[in-house]
């Protein structure tokens, strides 16, 4: 028995190892364009100002500086070409970040670690001068890491959340444009949330923030009123998971105010056959007032770390959503693949990408790339990555339209509808349930006991046809966890019904 199942574990390692060979061989795309070259690249970050004009931030080590340089960069055809338009010096091995403001704002806000303090600056798209100086972080505080995020409402709000070097994940905005920053809070004093901060906004006042705890796990806390430091609230654990590390949440536009969408995704180290980096996530559609259960993008295992990174396009009514995740696998060259949601406002699961990318050049572990969705003049939605290469010494962008290979997705016949065994089984604590639609529509997927009693709805929503993953990990609709012995799911569509039997030991 145990010969026949190492046999079927080979085989099925062997058969998708050639598969995602023949998928990375088979599907390259893009063209990617070299921004930026130097000596050693330490961060970057992008944002699109009007459509057809992208913004550029890179900070790099300097060989004429003691310091490192920040440069801007901008592009008036969506990243085919770039200018070098101004200037920085912030502080050595820098992470750096931008924000360009929509409409006739005029302005381009950079942020950036200058000798161990987050300072921003902010540069006008019809001149090369900047405004520098503007402390963030308070005197005596040594931030290590930072994200920013801006609403697209009136309020046009400012907002940051940085780590510092004792652990503590803190929380400012700036309500008139980068003159100021206040409402200062301390996350970490409230909330587990010790380090990798992230943060998004949806429509409406609604922020997120998501950050790592000591023990390993991801949590998350909102706020309802623009960053008001009163109003933080419905902290909680997605999935109450250990092994887990960089999540990153993005926020949907078109929701009305009291059922904003938002994601968080994160890597998890998962106890499968072999152990290895997971991408997993979950979704809310109530403003993160309560979380989804566990998923997982099809074929996003790599053995290494998977490094997520999330974007919504930054319009309001839009729901468009990328993902970019790194993949690694074997001997193969590491990789930077791409999902796209066309509507993330009503499907919320992902399962087998539309289309996936390989890079021209191999990517580097660190920093990580970014994800980004942009829009042209013609309307049409493109998908961007920055993302520096195995060198560390030149920054690509590589953008791909989805016109033409979502034409092709849908051209594409689904043959069938399958339900296939869950995946480990048994298992403990987690395990995956994967399907086939032949078409779209609601889809419920519900665990029994061996008595016939429902325990866990794990989905019951509108899906696209294709193939899809959900995960469960082991609890009930009160989020208890269930005891060890023999389950089965369900699937029921409007056409048909599939029921698999599957065992869990604690």
């Amino acid at each position: 028995m145990l010969k026949r199942y190492l046999s079927i574990w080979v085989t099925f390692l062997i058969v998708f190892f050639f598969v995602e060979q023949a998928m990375a061989e088979e599907q390259r795309w893009g063209n990617d364009v070299l921004v930026h070259s130097a000596n050693h690249i330490y961060g970057f970050g992008m944002d699109q100002a009007d459509k057809d004009t992208l913004y550029l931030v890179v900070s790099d080590s300097s060989t004429t500086n003691s310091t490192d340089t920040t440069y801007i960069y901008r592009s008036t055809n969506n990243g085919i070409n770039w200018s070098h338009r101004t200037t920085n010096y912030a502080g050595r091995r820098g992470k750096s970040d931008l924000i360009a403001a929509k409409g006739d704002m005029d302005a381009v806000y950079t942020f950036f670690i200058l000798d161990n303090r987050l300072v921003s600056s902010r540069y006008s798209y019809g001149t090369t001068s900047v405004q520098l100086g503007i402390n963030i972080s308070n005197t005596g505080e040594s931030v290590v890491d930072f994200e920013v995020c801006h609403d697209l409402s009136d309020q046009y709000g400012l907002y940051v959340v940085y780590q510092t070097n004792h652990d503590s994940v803190i929380f400012k905005r700036s309500m008139n444009f980068d003159t100021t920053w206040t409402n200062r809070i301390n996350l970490s004093a409230t909330t587990p949330i010790i380090s990798k901060p992230s943060i998004a906004w949806s429509r409406g006042s609604h922020l997120v923030v998501a950050g790592k705890t000591t023990d390993n796990k991801i949590y998350t806390i909102r706020n309802t009123d623009y960053g008001d430091s009163a109003d933080w609230k419905n902290g909680q654990y997605p999935s109450g998971l250990g092994n887990c590390d960089n999540p990153v949440v993005a926020g949907s536009h078109t929701s009305p105010a009291d059922s904003a969408i938002f994601w968080v995704f994160y890597e998890r180290y998962a106890a499968l056959v072999p152990p290895r980096w997971v991408l997993q996530y979950h979704f809310s559609k109530d403003a993160c007032s309560t979380w989804s259960s566990i998923w997982s993008p099809t074929d996003t295992s790599t053995g290494n770390r998977v490094l997520p990174s999330l974007h919504v396009l930054e319009e309001n009514d839009i729901s468009n959503l990328t993902l970019a995740y790194r993949y690694e696998i074997g001997t193969e060259p590491r990789q930077i693949r791409y999902f796209y949601k066309e509507n993330a406002q009503t499907g919320y699961t992902f399962g087998t990408a539309p289309y996936t990318g390989v890079n021209d050049y191999e990517p580097d572990y660190a920093p990580p790339h970014r994800a980004y969705t942009i829009r042209g003049t013609d309307n049409t939605v493109r998908s961007a990555i920055l993302y520096i290469d195995s060198s560390q010494q030149n920054l690509y962008f590589d953008a791909s339209s989805f016109t033409g290979v979502e034409d092709e997705a849908r051209n594409e016949v689904i043959q069938g509808f399958s339900l296939k065994q869950n995946f480990p089984n048994p298992f403990n604590p987690t395990t995956k349930i994967e399907f086939v639609l032949s078409k779209s529509g609601q889809v419920k997927i519900e665990i029994f006991n061996i008595l016939g009693e429902k325990v866990k709805t794990l989905t019951d929503q509108y899906l696209k046809a294709g193939h899809q993953m959900i995960e469960w990990d082991g609890k009930d609709d009160l989020g208890k966890e269930v005891t060890s012995g023999v389950y089965f799911y369900r699937l029921q569509t409007e056409d048909l019904t599939e029921t698999k039997k599957m065992v869990l030991l604690r």
